[in-house]
This record gives C-alpha cells, structure tokens and sequence, in this order.
C-alpha cells in the first residue's frame, strides 16, 4: 500500500507485458538505457518467456495498471537482479522498494532458486534510493567501478568484431550480493593475497560486513620469480564497451591482450584468491591495473568456490567519478577516489 491508499499487487510478467514494460524505459531512460533491445518488443517478449528469467510486476489492484517491474535472472548457481522501472507517476509513493524487495523475496523462497548461491545487483553510483534497498535487503557492496555505465541511444549500433561502442554518458556504479548459506559451506577458507596495501584494504572493507570471513586463513605472499600460471577467459560487452578476463593470465598474453582491446572503455579482470593467483595480482599492478574490489565466492573450481579480487584498466583513459554514497560506503568511494588519483 503507498502512502497515499493505493493498493498494489504483485505477478509475474508475460509476454503481453512487453510494450508496456518497454515503454516505462521510453519514458524513464528516453532511448538512453545500456541496452536497446529493451526497445525492441518482440526481443522482449522471447526475454519475458524464457524459463530462468524471472519477471516480476507490480501493479494497481483496482485498474490492473502497471506501476513497475524488474527482473531476476537465474544463471547456474548465480541470480542477477537488473532492469528495474518505475512509471514516473508512481515515484514517491512508498512503493518502488516494497515492490522490488517482495519481488526478489518471493521469487528466491521458489523451488527453482534452491542451488542458489547468491544474488548479484549493479547499482548507479548516483541512485541513493538503490543502495538503501540493497543495504535494508541485508547486501554487501564489494565493489565500486568509475565509468562502468556508458548510457546513450544505441539503437544504430551494430556489433562487429573488436569495436565497441565508444564512451557516450559514462557512469560509475556500486556492486551488492547476497550470500546464502551453501554458498560459505562451498567457499574455500584458505585465502592467499598479494601482499599489497591496496589488495589488503578491500579484502578488511567486506571481512567487515561478512562474519563468516572471521575463520579465514588468510596468506600475505610476495610473487614468486617464476612465470607464472596461465588458465584464464574472456567475455565482451560491445554495448557497454567493456572486456571481462577471468583467472590466471601470463605477462606475454596480458600485453597480447591489452594491445588487442586498446580501443575498449574498460578491462575488468577478476583474478582468483588462490597461490597461482600471486603472480597475476603482482602483474596487475605492474601493468597499471587498479584494485576495485574483493568478490566472495566467485570463482568455482573443481565445485570448490574461491573469492576474486577485482582489478580494472582504461585503456582509452578515465572518465567519471561521481558519485554519492552512504556511510556504509564512503570508505570504499573514498578509497577507490584515492587510488584513481594517484
């Protein structure tokens, strides 16, 4: 109920939902949103069918009008909450949080969430409103990310190989997950670091907010004098401008993949807390890489799970840093202020 008397239901969205829910991005976003497709009807009808993306609606009880949406989508052992909307009319009232948070919580109590680990959300860096419900929702912010959005009508943009769409209106964003239980059972409790100030400071900033962390074994090591370990892969995002890289990656193919993505926005590389790990977060540095983050449980190996520390480069140079944060972040935006001005 809003604070005004209205009453509002919760259902899940159809493909009938499609142009209506397009059309709140229309009014919201103009044709800015991160992703066209969004425009595109009949790409979000096939969206709003398939069986692990979990739409969620909320709408007027009396004249079934919608007032918002968001998604839940289910990838493996990882929920991912994205794309949600509210109609311009019904901001203010009380509702925008209640309807996301019932949402979420409803779809995660379903069977098909049981092998769920945790639940990742990307919040904008400017959103205040976001982050509170991420933090009253029990999250933990891990990670803050300067110029991870590029918003811009990207309609015209057609993918082709190796040329990204170039920074339009970048902005920076926080990342919050939710743990679950089976999620510390799976996670190795051995932790090996780089022994590196930086490094150290985000692994403590999330300990902080995990108590599980507290029986952590956690390893300081110096890189070896060797050349290091290599197993490692690549994901690109042509819409935002951004490379992925997971794992361990040796000196000669990070230069050979530098060169390669120089004309991208952002290289984010996650490398896992693990000894082979050392050499890559040493060569992170070395390469001009900055720490940005501490991910719990991301990486699974052998069904084991190990955590991540998160490094990002610009390859085009930096853009943005505005932000506004609350208190619980302000030492992670202050941090990540510090080290992007250096």
């Amino acid at each position: 109920m809003s604070k005004y008397g209205n009453e509002y239901g919760l259902r899940f969205g159809t493909p009938k939902d499609a142009e209506a829910i397009s059309m709140m991005f229309k009014e919201i976003y103009d044709y800015k949103y991160a992703y066209p497709l969004i425009y595109d009807i009949n790409y979000l009808r096939r969206e709003l069918s398939k069986e692990n993306n979990f739409w969620f609606v909320g709408e007027l009880i009396d004249n079934k009008e919608i007032a918002g949406a968001g998604l839940l989508e289910k990838k493996r052992y990882i929920a991912h909450t994205s794309q949600a909307v509210v109609k311009k009319k019904f901001q203010g009232q009380g509702v925008t949080t209640k309807i996301g948070a019932a949402g979420i919580i409803k779809v995660l109590k379903m069977p098909q969430f049981k092998d769920i680990l945790r639940v990742d959300s990307e919040v904008r860096g400017i959103k205040i409103g976001a982050q509170k419900l991420n933090q009253n929702a029990g999250a933990i912010p891990f990670s803050f990310i300067p110029s991870y959005i590029n918003w811009g009508d990207k309609r015209d943009f057609k993918i082709d190989d190796n040329k990204p769409i170039p920074p339009i209106q970048e902005e920076s964003a926080f990342f919050y997950c939710i743990i679950f239980r089976n999620l510390w059972n799976k996670r190795e409790k051995e932790v090996y670091l780089l022994n590196n100030e930086d490094i150290i400071f985000f692994y403590n900033y999330v300990k902080k907010m995990s108590k599980k962390m507290n029986k952590d074994i956690l390893l300081l090591e110096n890189p070896r004098k060797n050349k290091g370990y290599e197993l490692y892969g690549v994901s690109k995002d042509y819409y935002e401008g951004r490379v992925n890289l997971f794992g361990y990656i040796k000196e000669k193919s990070l230069n050979h993949l530098i060169k390669t993505y120089h004309n991208w926005r952002i290289i984010i590389w996650r490398i896992p807390t693990t000894r082979n790990g050392i050499y890559s977060m040493a060569l992170a540095i070395r390469k001009g890489f900055k720490v940005v983050g501490y991910d719990i449980g991301f990486n699974n190996i052998n069904w084991t799970l190990f955590d991540s520390v998160i490094f990002v480069i610009y390859p085009q140079g930096f853009q943005n840093l505005d932000v506004e944060c609350l208190d619980k972040t302000k030492p992670l935006v202050n941090k990540i202020k510090e080290l992007f001005s250096s």
